[in-house]
């Protein structure tokens, strides 16, 4: 193909994959798309609604937030200030009780006549009520009255420490009391003489104390702003498949504001939002496959038919998809994909690009994660059997496992799931149901794709390696000795692709066909000349370099002709590339310098294929070079063999046949060594059997 025609091809498949990407974008639209409703709060539901997917309950988690918040218990500190003052109002106590004390003796002669210890008492009782509010009846305070000085001063003391201890805690009001009793009691027992004035404090500690305990709102709302966001951080989940509104039901706001969150309330805003999300979503996937295959096929060129057939293929179950939804999660039409992909790009391409395109089905499957593993382990069944080079499985092989794969992985899922029996039912049913209709469907195209592609499949070149295929026939019965010569090329080059990861099945059969040109003129080749007869004797070199160099082109048309695929084609044109018959050009030298000639130009002699553009063609280049030359030096030395085999391999290299072929310094060595390895079986030696007829 010409740059120009390359690049048109180029373009023209940009524009394909872009209006791919918009069927795509469509697809997910549509197919994730939930049912819309034209209900308002206060609207009669007609129908029953269910959850397509898990959702945050946003009513039902804000009226949890917000009960939170206002459950928290208002939040109170210990003030010092108020802890001051109520030692001060101890102290002021029993000074205002030293005052009434006061008046109870006489202190000089002329002052007013002694009260008794009541009238103090009643006087005292007047002035707590009229200073602190409190009201302390006049017999509790008579003791304090009447008590000596000594233990007037000892209790005073006493009580302000008492006081000091109690306030050195956050006290409320519901704790002050309890502070006091346990601090009175502790009182009395350390100080049993002093017990009959302990209940007139206690009753005095209750008046005139307060607590000291303030609320502090700043901490209050904060407790509670917390109390809120933990909530909002933990929200309320309903799952999928709970039933939102049964038929009916006068809309609420709850269920209103959970048919929004659901995106089911009909508005074109909330499409155009899943629209951008669905752009981005595939967007971000397609890059990911984009980096992969430039990445891993950076100087692969596929033709135009499988280009277009492995899309179409791609596009066939994300369709499927818009339809399965509705009847089932557990949907495996991705295996439909994956069984033809693996057949032509190979395993490891097959289980990428399945998954991208499982990916991108799965938001019309709402992401169940169920159908994202039991399709991945389908894929990955899948992909290994159908995606094997060295051997082509049966059609009930790649049927078979990869369902039974989707259907230990259902069982397994609802298992860690804890699924209902029910539950299990619809799993495994179209689990099993949707693989193995998606892997039949596959089977039964792929024989229409190998006709519109021409392509080497694993299953056609099976059928090619037949000895009952029509152009093999040919050659065991026309070119016997071409025949011998390709099945020896056949495990040169089987050996030589297993050595170095190259296609092993394509080139094993395209050696069979490699030299099918030969047919046209089988006589003019040494393999197939018998009793020394060769009809070269009688040509003139020219003729008969045309003859020789004319069979890889024999060989395309017969090639063309007999539909074989184009990978044998283009390996049957590129078997010998751009090299010449060093024999005839050689004796052509020779006749030239006997007649006094000039030295006749080389590229008269050369074929007139193509150097070769892929492994497997370089390879069976070598191996076809190679035992030709061991054939006709009639070499039998494992290491004479290595040597000569070195010799002609250095040869291409130096001839630039291989410098468009992928293959490495290190896969070059590993051939030489697989094709020594092929040779020493061949030149083993063999028992030597006895002479029975010998003695006799």
């Amino acid at each position: 193909m010409n740059n120009a025609a390359q690049k048109g091809s180029a373009v023209l498949r940009i524009l394909t994959l872009a209006l791919a990407a918009v069927i795509v974008i469509l697809i997910v639209f549509y197919g994730s798309l939930p049912e819309s409703y034209d209900y308002r709060p206060g609207s009669v539901a007609q129908t029953d609604i269910y959850a397509p997917r898990t959702f945050i309950d946003s009513y039902e988690t804000e009226q949890q937030a917000i009960i939170a918040r206002n459950s928290v218990t208002a939040i109170f500190i210990r003030s010092e200030e108020l802890s001051t003052q109520n030692v001060d109002r101890v102290v002021a106590f029993f000074d205002l009780a030293q005052q009434e004390r006061s008046l109870m003796v006489v202190t000089s002669p002329g002052s007013p006549a002694p009260i008794s210890a009541d009238t103090a008492a009643e006087q005292l009782s007047v002035n707590l009520s009229q200073t602190f509010g409190a009201s302390v009846p006049a017999e509790d305070l008579v003791v304090f009255m009447t008590m000596s000085d000594s233990s007037f001063s000892y209790v005073r003391d006493k009580a302000i420490s008492i006081a000091e201890l109690i306030m050195v805690d956050d006290i409320n009001e519901s704790a002050l009391e309890s502070a006091i009793d346990l601090q009175i009691d502790t009182f009395k027992e350390t100080n049993p003489s002093y017990s009959a004035y302990a209940d007139s404090l206690q009753i005095v500690f209750k008046q005139i104390l307060q607590p000291n305990s303030v609320f502090d709102e700043k901490a209050t709302n904060d407790q509670a702003e917390n109390a809120y966001l933990a909530v909002i951080s933990d929200p309320i989940t309903v799952e999928k498949g709970a039933r939102i509104v049964s038929s009916g039901d006068v809309i609420t706001e709850h269920q209103y504001q959970s048919l929004i969150d659901l995106e089911l309330i009909r508005d074109s805003a909330f499409n155009i939002v899943i629209l951008l999300r669905d752009i981005c979503y595939v967007a971000v996937i397609s890059l990911c496959a984009f980096v992969y295959f430039r990445v891993m096929h950076k100087n692969d060129y596929f033709g135009q038919r499988i280009f277009y057939m492995l899309l179409l293929t791609f596009l066939i179950p994300l369709g499927i998809s818009l339809y399965a939804s509705s009847f089932g999660f557990n949907f495996c039409a991705v295996l439909f994909f994956t069984a033809i992909c693996a057949s032509y790009l190979g395993t490891f391409d097959s289980i990428v690009f399945s998954i991208v395109n499982l990916l991108l089905s799965w938001p019309v499957f709402s992401f169940d994660i169920d159908l994202l593993f039991i399709n991945i382990v389908g894929i990955i069944v899948c992909a290994s059997i159908a995606g094997r080079k060295d051997k082509v499985s049966s059609s009930a092989t790649i049927i078979l496992f990869p369902s039974l794969g989707c259907l230990l992985a259902a069982l397994a899922f609802g298992f860690l799931n804890n699924y209902s029996q029910d539950q299990y039912i619809s799993a495994v049913s179209f689990a099993l149901v949707s693989s193995t209709a998606a892997l039949i469907a596959s089977i039964g195209v792929t024989p229409i794709y190998e006709l519109i592609t021409n392509n080497a499949s694993p299953i056609k070149l099976i059928s090619l390696s037949q000895p009952g295929q029509h152009l093999l026939k040919r050659l065991f019965l026309e070119a016997s000795g071409t025949y011998q010569h390709s099945l020896m090329v056949s495990n040169l080059a089987d050996a030589a692709a297993e050595a170095v990861g190259a296609d092993s099945l394509l080139c094993k059969v395209a050696a069979y066909y490699h030299d099918i040109g030969k047919l046209e003129n089988p006589q003019y080749f040494t393999e197939n000349q018998h009793g020394g007869v060769n009809p070269h004797d009688n040509l003139p070199i020219m003729e008969s370099i045309a003859i020789i160099t004319a069979h890889p082109e024999i060989g395309v048309k017969i090639a063309r002709k007999e539909h074989l695929p184009q990978a044998i084609i283009n390996i049957i044109d590129e078997h010998h590339g751009t090299t010449y018959p060093g024999y005839f050009y050689f004796k052509a030298c020779e006749e030239a310098k006997a007649k006094g000639l000039e030295q006749p130009d080389v590229n008269n002699f050369r074929y007139h294929g193509h150097i070769p553009s892929s492994r497997e063609s370089a390879i069976i280049m070598m191996a076809d070079t190679c035992e030709a030359a061991v054939r006709s030096t009639k070499q039998t030395d494992p290491e004479g063999a290595e040597a000569l085999i070195r010799k002609l391999i250095r040869d291409k290299i130096e001839q630039d046949q291989l410098i468009n072929s992928g293959l490495s310094f290190d896969d070059i060595e590993k051939i030489i060594i697989s094709f020594k390895q092929v040779y020493s079986g061949v030149f083993h030696e063999r028992i030597k059997y006895p002479d029975e007829n010998k003695n006799s």
